[in-house]
């Protein structure tokens, strides 16, 4: 048994036993390939686009108006302790609304495919090129939640290397293309003349890069119908 009290007062009891683990998902036979994003949270290799909602940014307001009311307290006094309390509020409501989307959407996933592949994410890089966004959207603990759903449930999670240029290389005749800047959402290739979905590519390739590293005769590769 662990007992808790938080930043606000409120305790919790943790309370672990004995018990059977989770069923084992149905085997679906399908795989996919996920590319994570700024415009887009994440993106499947079958053209899907999964959104999270900014949840720390939808609460700024919130979070301003909670702390100036903070930093109008006395030190010390009943009423600081008060605003303090009311700013942590707000912070853990922020932490629940993404904890509860991450949870759903791993599962989501999990039942969905037998094996998810992503790309090796450097956090730390993207946090200090894209700053807020990054931390509100929170892929590494998503990640950390799809692998134990996966765990759980007879599936796998699998990551390639961060440095595979998913982004660049047309997922259907293999030729590199030069760097891009991150606004160009949609690019041709000038030598088989597809039109690419710049994160679906990626993702395709994710899961391309993943069957190859990871998969079996058993994995089948599915890519998105991107028009010409």
């Amino acid at each position: 048994v662990i007992v808790k009290k938080d930043t606000i007062g409120d305790w919790s009891i943790t309370i672990t036993t004995d018990a059977e683990g989770l069923e084992p998902a149905p085997k679906t036979g399908e795989t996919a390939g996920f590319d994570f994003g700024l415009k887009d949270f994440l993106t499947c290799s079958d053209g899907t686009k999964y959104q999270s909602p900014e949840f720390y940014k939808s609460a700024s307001i919130l979070i301003k108006r909670a702390s100036r009311a903070l930093s109008r307290k006395q030190k010390g006094s009943n009423n600081r302790e008060r605003a303090r309390k009311d700013l942590a509020r707000v912070y853990r409501k922020i932490n629940r609304q993404r904890e509860d989307h991450h949870w759903k959407l791993a599962l989501e996933l999990v039942r969905k495919f037998d094996t998810c592949f992503f790309e090796d994410l450097n956090l730390d890089g993207m946090k200090r090129l894209w700053g807020r966004k990054v931390s509100d959207y929170a892929f590494g603990d998503f990640m950390l939640k799809i692998k134990w759903q996966a765990q759980k449930r007879g599936k796998r999670v699998e990551t390639i290397d961060r440095w595979t240029p998913t982004s660049k290389v047309c997922h259907a005749c293999g030729q590199g293309h030069k760097f891009f800047d991150l606004n160009i959402r949609d690019w041709y290739c000038h030598h088989c003349l597809i039109q690419h979905d710049r994160d679906i590519n990626a993702a395709i390739n994710i899961h391309k890069v993943g069957a190859s590293t990871f998969g079996g005769e058993d994995v089948r590769l599915a890519s998105a119908s991107i028009p010409c």
